[in-house]
């Protein structure tokens, strides 16, 4: 009873732990390593900002320790500089690290300068994003509640960071002189700028003391209004004694600020709040409470209406959800597996129990070391479904038999587990050594799959320690205490034809038959695998006779056929990351080269049959082929020997090779089967399509990505109506919810590019209409007409493998990168699947230099910071004051008419006032040259870098794209000497991330093995387990292969998901080869069997559980390959490369394991006859005399 009770304590802990842990989408402490430094300085170009802002940065951050790469960007205005640190280094004191270097460099950038903020990348998430808008208010009116009233409001909800207010139509006071009129009173737009700065003034006065109290002197010489700002004095040095007012000469107004954000909602202007919660908060719970509080918000505000855009955590809620469905289902189907080959619901339910109790003492875990429910650690308790019954399933089944042979039910629960107990610690070690490099892996990406290598590790140690305690308890007090011989009566019931036939109807139209949710879709996956398994369970004794009298026989006697049949199956896998067609050309070229052989060697064997040579066996004749590459063909051709001497190494090898295919023609049958499997092949590969390769899969979050640029100048107003025709017609389509926009900015990699010219468009499908997603982005795609001269991009959907995942740097020399970049363009926009590529090169902006002539002004007695501060308040404008309002303070700005500023002729006649009080035109001592400029300068370490950026269609892979790429830049002449691409973004990780997969899956197989050497103490016999780990290759590449073909939406590809399934196929397969070559080993040398007996009884007892763990671990991963959840084409292909790998390594290693053990043991077994045959002639071959019985 303790085991009992330990483990219920376990359970309830674990219960308590399930309602403490949290849920988010992504593991804590994968925040990205970067301090971003950002600073604005309206009016300054790009290379304004790139002089004085962005190069004095890069100096003093230059030997920052702990550095990965620096990037800056530089555009109209604003600057950023991205410093990304190596990982794991501490990001909060890295962050001051950068303040006082910024705080440094403050004293080599302009003085007026508002201050850089630093801030750090991931210290805050996004929770949601609203629009507002009122049909009663003004926009000021609508800006100031919004600003003062609403914002601080919502800054007050628990665990909220920051709000950020975009779209919002700002009140400004405008002055704007009249050039006529300052040319009639000799002012300057220096006099009226310096006129409205002094003249607004609210300072303190000090106090007042007398004997009795202290009285506060407040001094007021302010303005309130736009009256007061007209009404102000206006000095002119050396002017007229009368007296001027700046409404004499300007135009004082209440009005807006130039508004170069535009923020709507289903074709509607609104304004835009971005809610950003504390990291490490539960986003679906904080969502929830944010909710709760804007009921009442809204109630404090009738005048407005809200709407919420997006809520990033509805997602993941559903993708949590799915991943819990996904795992009940397993489960259930798991059950199945049970109850259909044991015959005893009893066994199904220890098994069931096994389950959950290995599950929650696992929660216990999770809580203690501080993960969350997230996408990685729910993705690792969903996949070790198969792990967590297969340990239960190999000792459950050995007990059965046990108690089948007749045993007591608790002899039979110790004598089974006993007698599995060390294959069940090996296979159990093996899963625990194959995760452990996950969880350990290098970079960001091995922070994101740490919880996952560490949740399947703990659980797959509970399940052990389950299996080894809790089941054998349940099994002899309980589940066994039948034998499970006969049939139950509901499967003797299901085993009738029409009953079977009925369950298959029901099962295919709840799957076809439409339904809100996708649970008659898995209740007919449910029944129709009821059906199979029941199907194949009536036949099992039929099947095992089969396999155990002829496959296994033939296997063991045509060991070079099994050998040759998984070879290839192995290289056509392996080719279908070119393509089937590749692979189906060489298996035409091995066919060939095996129909030259057989030709030969039947025209010898016709040829000389009057000489009666006897023919070769099959085994000497490929030892025979074997030994002859190795000693006569390298021979011949690379070891230093004389001509005549390699004549005769060839001559003897080729007629070692004809007798050779000669012996092989004389069995009909297995050279035909021989040359089939080439000719098999080629038949059907070609139909495989080429396996892609991707980052991380697309994600159906229903959210379509689009974007829309005009060329660069275009005014804003233009843009706007262009996203307004755009989102009226997206509206319209069938299966669209919602469509937002933002005019003057777009995301571009891991920024964003501002611009009159630009903006972003989202839109929301309908909440059960997310499968159809691709389809409506096929219908906007079309709409690209309404936007004449404008690019219209359909950029794919939020949540990964889409948007701008195609992101590279080219550096090198200026003079040759401009050129380089539209060749990588050019090539980029010409590979199939390519969407949005384009160029930090492409374009310009129109701009208007002005150049004073220092040495000009100096001799005309003027001051060239004068003449360019005028130059500034007559285009952009000044702020000169603020002034304050029962709104809050609003700004001053000074500046020429629109009229008046967008023409030269007014800029040039702008005049400046002298030393000596003359007025000199700017003209006189400037010159206006129009030129093409670019609108943003990126910058890496120190460089300048032009960035090309891109995305992937539906259906298309990264690796689809980028590799092409790939392969041109190995072609000498196509990029300029000196020139290099560097990836970035997803094209920097895919790389990094399948080099660093690469290694963990290469230490997975060598520690593997190195487990097994410890635990058989050989070197040998671990090498027969491992071949069973190639063959789950076959079926992991062949499945995505297939699934591909019928699943266009690039969910099935070679990604980071996919990779950890073929990982994970290394310690599920080994498995099957443990148990076959533990139980021979028994077999052999405990009990003494010969080896051909000892693996032909090994594999026909182990032949149930080696089915019954691969068919519990296929069906328990059917939900996730089938991926009926919401959320679930993120763990689409997993589910498809571990059943593709099991059920390969199932039906090849049944053939494979058993030849290769029957091969290299029964050679030992021979060699160790042969001695004792020897020692047992030697007295005689001596003469001793030999005493006889």
């Amino acid at each position: 009873m303790i085991t009992v009770m330990v483990f219920a304590a376990l359970a309830i802990f674990g219960l308590i732990a399930y309602t403490q842990i949290g849920r988010a989408q992504n593991p804590p402490g994968t925040e990205f390593p970067l301090v971003f430094i950002s600073a604005d300085y309206p009016g300054a170009s790009p290379q304004e900002m790139e002089k004085l802002i962005v190069k004095p940065l890069e100096d003093q951050l230059n030997d920052l320790q702990n550095v990965e790469q620096v990037t800056a960007t530089a555009q109209e205005g604003s600057a950023q500089v991205n410093v990304e640190f190596k990982i794991d280094t501490n990001i909060d004191l890295a962050a001051i690290d950068v303040q006082r270097r910024v705080d440094t460099a403050r004293i080599f950038m302009p003085s007026d300068l508002d201050p850089p903020f630093v801030g750090k990348a991931g210290s805050s998430e996004p929770l949601m994003t609203l629009a507002v808008s009122s049909n009663s208010l003004s926009p000021p009116a609508l800006a100031d509640v919004v600003n003062n009233r609403l914002s601080p409001l919502l800054k007050q909800i628990p665990n909220i960071q920051t709000v950020t207010v975009r779209g919002v139509q700002t009140r400004e006071f405008h002055v704007e002189p009249d050039p006529g009129k300052l040319l009639g009173t000799n002012a300057t737009l220096n006099d009226i700028f310096s006129a409205v700065q002094v003249n607004n003034a609210n300072v303190p006065g000090g106090r007042i003391d007398s004997p009795t109290k202290e009285t506060t002197v407040s001094i007021h010489a302010d303005v309130n209004n736009a009256g007061d700002l007209a009404a102000l004095p206006l000095t002119i040095p050396g002017g007229s004694t009368r007296l001027l007012r700046v409404g004499d000469v300007a135009n004082a107004s209440d009005s807006y600020a130039d508004q170069r954000y535009i923020s709507r909602y289903n074709g509607q202007t609104r304004v835009r709040i971005q809610l950003d919660k504390v990291l490490g908060v539960d986003e679906v719970s904080e969502t929830k409470v944010v909710r709760d509080q804007l009921k009442g918000i809204e109630a404090q505000f009738p005048q407005l209406t809200f709407h919420e855009i997006s809520a990033p955590a509805d997602y993941t809620r559903k993708e949590l959800n799915g991943v819990w469905q996904s795992l009940l289902e397993g489960i259930v189907l798991t059950a199945i597996v049970m109850m259909l080959f044991l015959h005893a619901w009893r066994n199904a339910a220890v098994v069931m129990i096994a389950i959950p109790t290995s599950i929650l003492s696992t929660f216990v875990v999770m809580k203690w070391m501080g993960f969350t429910f997230d996408f990685m650690s729910l993705m690792g308790l969903s996949l070790i479904i198969g792990i967590l019954v297969d340990d239960s399933i190999v000792v459950l089944e050995n007990i059965t038999r046990h108690r089948d042979l007749g045993e007591e039910p608790m002899n039979a629960a110790i004598n089974g587990r006993t007698e599995i107990g060390s294959a069940a610690v090996a296979i159990t070690l093996v899963d625990v050594i194959v995760f452990s490099p996950i969880a350990f892996l290098p970079g960001i990406v091995g922070k994101y799959l740490k919880e996952f290598g560490l949740v399947v590790v703990v659980a797959t140690l509970f399940s052990l320690l389950v299996s080894f305690t809790l089941t054998p308890l349940l099994a002899g007090r309980w589940s066994v205490k039948k034998r499970s011989q006969a049939r139950p009566k509901w499967l003797e019931w299901l085993k009738k034809p029409l009953v079977s036939i009925v369950v298959a109807a029901v099962a295919i139209a709840l799957y076809l038959i439409p339904m809100p949710v996708d649970y008659g879709r898995v209740a007919g996956v449910v029944f129709l695998a009821l059906v199979v398994l029941n199907l194949f369970v009536q036949h099992y004794d039929t099947v095992l006779n089969w396999y155990r009298t002829r496959v296994l026989n033939f296997s063991l006697s045509h060991g070079y056929f099994v050998i040759f049949l998984c070879a290839m199956l192995l290289l056509n896998a392996l080719m279908l990351m070119a393509g089937g067609i590749v692979a189906a050309m060489f298996d035409l070229i091995v066919a060939v080269v095996l129909a030259v052989g057989l030709l030969v060697g039947f025209v010898y064997r016709s040829s000389y049959a009057s000489q009666k040579l006897e023919p070769l066996n099959y085994t000497e004749a490929g030892q025979g082929i074997m030994r002859t590459l190795l000693r006569h063909a390298i021979a011949a051709f690379w070891i230093r020997i004389d001509g005549q001497a390699r004549f005769a190494a060839i001559r003897n090898g080729y007629r070692f090779l004809v007798r050779s295919a000669a012996g092989m023609t004389a069995k009909r049958g297995i050279t035909l089967a021989t040359f089939g499997v080439p000719l098999v092949l080629a038949s059907f590969m070609w139909l495989f399509p080429a396996i892609s390769t991707d980052f991380v899969p697309n994600g159906q979050t229903g959210t379509i990505l689009m974007s829309l640029t005009y060329p660069v100048g275009t005014p804003i107003a233009v843009t706007s109506g262009g996203v307004d025709a755009i989102s009226k017609a997206i509206l319209k389509i069938d299966g669209i919810d919602t469509v937002s926009s933002t005019v003057g900015a777009k995301q571009t990699g891991f920024g964003s590019t501002s611009g009159g010219n630009y903006a972003t468009i989202n839109a929301e499908t309908k909440k059960d209409r997310r499968k159809e997603t691709n389809a409506v982005m096929l219908k906007i795609r079309k709409l690209s007409y309404l936007v004449p001269g404008g690019d219209f991009q359909v950029a794919g959907e939020s949540g990964g493998g889409s948007g701008a995942s195609i992101f590279y740097a080219l550096t090198g020399p200026d003079a040759v990168l401009d050129q380089a970049a539209k060749k990588v363009v050019t090539y980029l926009r010409n590979t199939p699947g390519s969407v949005n590529v384009q160029s930090g090169a492409e374009g310009g902006a129109p701009r208007l230099n002005v150049q004073i002539n220092a040495n000009q002004a100096a001799v005309l007695g003027l001051s060239p910071g004068a003449a360019a501060n005028a130059a500034r308040l007559a285009i952009a404008g000044g702020v000169a004051t603020k002034v304050r309002t029962a709104d809050g303070l609003v700004d001053v700005r000074v500046q020429f008419p629109v009229a008046r500023r967008n023409d030269i002729t007014n800029l040039q006649n702008v005049r400046v006032r002298a030393a000596d009080g003359t007025l000199v035109a700017l003209g006189s001592i400037a010159t206006f040259t129009m030129t093409n400029a670019p609108t943003k300068i990126d910058r890496l370490d120190r460089a300048r870098v032009i960035n090309v950026t891109g995305g992937a269609l539906p259906g298309y892979s990264l690796g689809s794209i980028t590799g092409p790429l790939e392969k041109k830049l190995r072609e000498p002449g196509f990029l300029p000497a000196g020139v290099h691409l560097k990836p970035q973004g997803d094209t920097q990780l895919m790389v990094e991330t399948f080099t660093n997969m690469g290694i963990a899956l290469l230490t997975s197989f060598m520690l593997v093995y190195m487990l097994m050497v410890i635990l058989y103490g050989s070197f040998l016999e671990p090498l027969i387990v491992m071949f069973s780990v190639p063959m789950a290759i076959v079926g992991a590449l062949m499945g995505l292969s297939i699934m591909h073909f019928f699943d266009r939406e690039g969910t099935q590809s070679l990604n980071i998901i996919s990779m950890i399934g073929v990982i994970m196929l290394f310690g599920l397969v080994a498995k099957n080869g443990i148990l076959l070559v533990d139980y021979s080993n028994t077999l052999h040398n405990k009990r003494g069997l010969r080896v051909r007996d000892a693996v032909q009884q090994a594999s026909g007892t182990r032949f149930r559980p080696i089915l019954m763990t691969t068919f519990a671990m296929v069906f328990g991963m059917l939900p996730l390959a089938l991926g009926f959840a919401e959320g679930s084409e993120w763990r689409q292909a997993i589910g498809t490369v571990i059943i593709g790998g099991l059920l390969s390594s199932l039906i090849l290693t049944l053939f494979l394991v058993p030849m290769i053990y029957n091969t290299w043991m029964g050679y030992f077994e021979r060699v160790a006859d042969a001695r004792a045959v020897q020692s047992e002639l030697a007295p005689v071959q001596t003469g001793e005399p030999v005493l006889v019985t």
